[in-house]
Formats: C-alpha cells, structure tokens, sequence
C-alpha cells in the first residue's frame, strides 16, 4: 500500500517500499510499542495543527486525536486560531465539529504536532512543552526530527494521507465520519489530486475513502465548492486575505512569511498592488524579516470537456518586502518583470519554495 515511508523514533530509522501486508503489520506493531514507550503523563495530550490553520491542519489534528483515543491514549484535537473560511464550510457540509481554540499552551503541556515543523506555526508555548510527536508532510524546519520521541514525516499531498495509511497499518477502523474528516483535508491539500505535490498515495486514499463514503458522482463538486469558499474574501480587509493562507518560518537568522494566494488574471494587477500595499504592515505586525506571496494565476479553463473545472493555472506571480527579500527572490526565480513582481511561467509550490530559502539562507 505504500510506496514510501520515512518513520523516525528516537534514533530510529525504517523505511519501507512493500506493499507486503505481513510489512505493514510489523510496522503496526512497531508503531504500538513506540506509543506506549512514550511520556504520556496523566493530563491530556493535545493535538495541535499549524497557526492559521487550513483543512489539512484542522483535520489531520482531529483525525490523529480520534485515532490515539481509539488507541487508549487522553489524546485532544485543538486549534492556536480560527479555522479559515474553507475549513468552517466542509466541516458543516460533512457533519463534524472543530476543534476548541487554544491559543497558548502552559510549560511541560504534553503535545502531537501534526501538518508543521516549525516552531514559528506552532501553538504559543511549544517550545516549553514536551512534543510526543510529529506528523507531517513538509521538509524539516526547527522542530527537529532528532529532538521528538516519535516523528512520521513522508513527502506526499496531505498529512491527512498519512494518517489513513496509520490506521490502517495499526488495524484501526475508520468510521464514516473519520473518512470524512481525512477526506476533508485531503481534497484541500492536493486540490483533488491536482496540485504538483499529489503523490500515488494520495490518489491510493482518495479512491479508498470516496469509494467508502459513495461520493464518486459528487467529489468534483464537493472540491470545487471548497476552493469557492477558501477563496471567498467577502468582508476582509486586504491584509486579511494576505493572511488568509500564510506561514511564518525562522531560518538562518531570519524571519519569514510567505502567503500562497491565487487570483484571476484579468484582476491579477490590481490585486498584486493590494497585496503590496500591505506588506510593510504584515511584516511590522508578524515581526517578520522578510514576507513574499506566491500568487497563482488563474484562467478560464480552455477545456470546455471538463466541466468541473472552470479555471486552470497559468503560472505563478511573487512579490516580496524586506532587506534581503528581492535578492533572495531573483536568486532562485530570475529577475524581476516589472520591478518587484517576478512571474514563473511553472507553478510554485510553497514547499520547494522554503526549501530553496533554506539553502540560501542557512
């Protein structure tokens, strides 16, 4: 069932490449032994996303929480700040509650961080509090791999993915509304198996959860409605819609921000000029270095066969603020056109993108 696995605990090290169920029972049982190896305390555990949080981050959170109570550990979903618009809208289409907002958590609070490696997304206060584990998708930041009694990062579409693939291997149910929830987060984060990230895992749990909860004649429509609402600014200022889908990293001494956005092309001048604007502000209140945004631009899609999907991408605009940020930028995407704007003919992906301020900046 899995093509690649990177499974870390403590200074161990196992990497799988079979499909062998015998392999993925060993590693369910590999995984019960870590677990219960672990200092769990007597309060509960909380189970956090990262800062901001987007479907995958709210959902993956909720979906590890239910699998560690099934599991027998006190284990609880929360969120550091209010879930974005997309993520309000399936969990009302699909049924399931969110997580209580905790914003801050207190020194030796016991911690599962999912969807993030950075201490700059996590909940006020981790860096006193005892993270159990790491769950996640992106390449490694500060929150590292070696200082975590249990870390499963695997670079796929979705943590949600991963997660499925953990409760398979442990042998544990997936009710209905867990399908939901991990479905939920993996239609965002992969954009229904359409974003450049979208490994054959993801596309593996797609067809398991959507076959299970009998949405093949309505998944389009349900990722198409989520994308309509992730992208509904009504009543936001624009440095809410800046932060509407932003992360913030520390890496070789600085601070940084980067907001993913996406607009039409035929409002794509206007809406870089808005986007700029703010930037000073996001940078001072964020108390950031250097802020970029990836802007995708968007299409009419010239396949009138496929319904389902109006608008396409065509390229991605940066723009950026701070000391340093136009030389790092041009470095990596070539020069700007016009001054302080850079376009990508090939879409970027905030992931590559950090890895490559990483190498620059470490």
């Amino acid at each position: 069932m899995l093509a690649a696995i990177l499974i870390i605990c403590g200074s161990f090290v196992f990497t799988s490449c079979s499909s062998d169920d015998d392999v993925v029972e060993e590693q369910g049982a590999a995984f019960r032994t870590t677990l219960k190896s672990l200092d769990w305390g007597t309060d509960t555990t909380f189970v956090f996303g990262h800062k901001i949080p987007d479907v995958d981050a709210v959902c993956s959170s909720l979906a590890y929480a239910k699998l560690m109570r099934a599991l027998g550990y006190n284990c609880k979903a929360k969120v550091s700040s209010a879930p974005n618009r997309e993520t309000v809208f399936i969990a009302g289409l699909f049924g399931f509650a969110l997580p209580e907002l905790k914003s801050s958590v207190a020194p030796k609070t016991r911690l599962i961080l999912t969807d993030h490696t950075d201490y700059a997304q996590c909940v006020d206060g981790a860096k006193e509090a005892i993270i159990l584990q790491k769950i996640d998708h992106h390449v490694e930041g500060d929150i590292l791999d070696s200082s975590i009694p249990y870390v499963r990062r695997e670079m796929i579409g979705a943590t949600c993915t991963i997660i499925y693939e953990m409760y398979k291997e442990l042998g544990v149910n997936i009710d209905d509304e867990t399908a939901k929830i991990l479905l939920a987060g993996l239609l965002s984060d992969t954009r229904n198996l359409t974003k450049i990230s979208t490994q054959r895992e993801d596309s593996v749990v797609w067809t398991a959860l959507v076959t299970q909860l009998h949405l093949e004649d309505k998944v389009a429509e349900i990722s198409r409605q989520m994308s309509e609402a992730d992208k509904n600014f009504d009543g936001m200022s624009d440095s809410e819609i800046f932060l509407s889908d932003y992360k913030e990293y520390d890496m070789g001494g600085k601070a940084i921000g980067i907001a993913s956005l996406e607009c039409m092309a035929s409002d794509m001048e206007d809406f870089i000029n808005r986007m700029q604007a703010v930037m000073p502000q996001v940078m001072s209140d964020n108390k950031r270095d250097m802020v970029f945004a990836k802007i995708d631009n968007r299409v009419p899609n010239p396949d009138e066969s496929n319904p389902d999907e109006l608008f396409v991408d065509d390229g991605t605009y940066l723009i950026f603020y701070g000391e340093g940020a136009k030389t790092v930028a041009e470095t990596i995407y070539g020069p700007s056109l016009p001054e302080g704007v850079i376009y990508s003919k090939e879409k970027i992906s905030r992931k590559p993108m950090v890895a490559e301020l990483q190498k620059i900046l470490q």
